[in-house]
């Protein structure tokens, strides 16, 4: 199916732009500037969220020299059901908490969870493997917390979009390795699980379908910093066993290049025994789902994460 006809002409402006820059700080600096300036693609095309009961921001420690990230707390009205952890995208390289603001604010309101949205650090300054580690710190922390926020600490979701996607896969395998809190959902949106880039669809959509062959290769150079392709943490997909894995809500886009990872994992899912719920939208391409004031399967697709969060931390 091709591109869908609400989007196509943004996803033509896009490519038509001139191309950003291979530098990590000089594209974030490009980036912030677009943002300051109400200049990016899908600013007048997404819905505003819910308001929250209250947003915190607080300091957790990790290891290495620069050992403190920021993560962003939104508290929903009424008592909690639980939490969740949420990973924002920008290829291990970009992205910030404002990126994950929205989702944020819709699935604390929506599901009634405390939502962490985690501000975990970035390659080229912090390769492969520190992103995975701050992430799981940031789930460690989040169970830690949960007497003193009060959500009880077994109704734990994780959950991000794109690279976010690829870290929460691999916070789920670094908890069952280390024995460390289990979410009980993990939610992986347009996730890139295979840095060596086997997936056919990495060729199928190479190129005019806003993320391009071109720059996925950048991005995942930029954070493996020359480490293996191949190991579980960095890579999901060639993790030996999947046994044991929270269920999964696994949703993709169609037009992208990484849509063969969200196809394959839930097929290695569901063949280890874990419950999968996989979900593949026509007609839309890597960062779509974003525009929920445009596409009404955007607004599905939100309400599809927002519902199975609810869901799971019921349980």
């Amino acid at each position: 199916m091709p591109v869908d006809p609400k989007i196509a002409p943004l996803v033509a402006m896009i490519h038509a732009a001139p191309p950003a820059p291979q530098d990590a700080v000089r594209r974030r600096r490009l980036n912030a500037a677009r943002k300051a300036a109400g200049e990016t693609a899908y600013a007048d095309y997404v819905q505003e969220e819910p308001e929250v009961a209250e947003i915190v921001e607080e300091k957790i420690k990790v290891s290495g020299p620069d050992g403190e990230i920021t993560v962003r707390v939104y508290r929903p009205d009424g008592p909690p059901a639980g939490a969740m952890v949420q990973l924002h995208g920008g290829g291990w390289v970009m992205g910030t908490l404002d990126d994950a603001d929205r989702r944020s604010r819709a699935v604390a309101a929506g599901a009634g969870v405390v939502v962490v949205n985690v501000d975990y650090r970035l390659a080229p300054e912090h390769p492969f493997p520190i992103p995975a580690e701050d992430c799981y710190r940031a789930l460690e922390w989040v169970a830690e917390q949960a007497g003193r926020v009060g959500y009880d600490p077994e109704r734990i979701a994780v959950g991000g979009e794109s690279a976010g996607g690829n870290l929460s896969a691999a916070v789920c395998l670094l908890a069952k390795e280390r024995g460390g809190p289990m979410p009980v959902l993990q939610v992986l949106e347009i996730p890139a699980l295979d840095l060596t880039r086997a997936s056919s669809t990495v060729e199928t959509y190479a190129v005019g379908h806003v993320l391009t062959k071109a720059e996925l290769v950048w991005v995942i150079d930029t954070y493996l910093d020359g480490q293996d392709p191949t190991h579980p943490i960095a890579s999901p997909l060639h993790a030996p066993d999947l046994t044991g894995l929270p269920p999964a809500l696994i949703v993709s886009a169609e037009c992208d290049p990484v849509a063969g990872d969200a196809r394959r994992y839930a097929a290695r899912l569901a063949a280890a025994g874990v419950p999968v719920t996989f979900r593949e939208f026509e007609g839309h391409v890597h960062g779509s789902h974003l525009l929920t004031g445009l596409l009404p399967s955007a607004r599905e697709w939100r309400s599809l994460v927002v519902n199975a969060v609810a869901a799971a931390v019921r349980r």
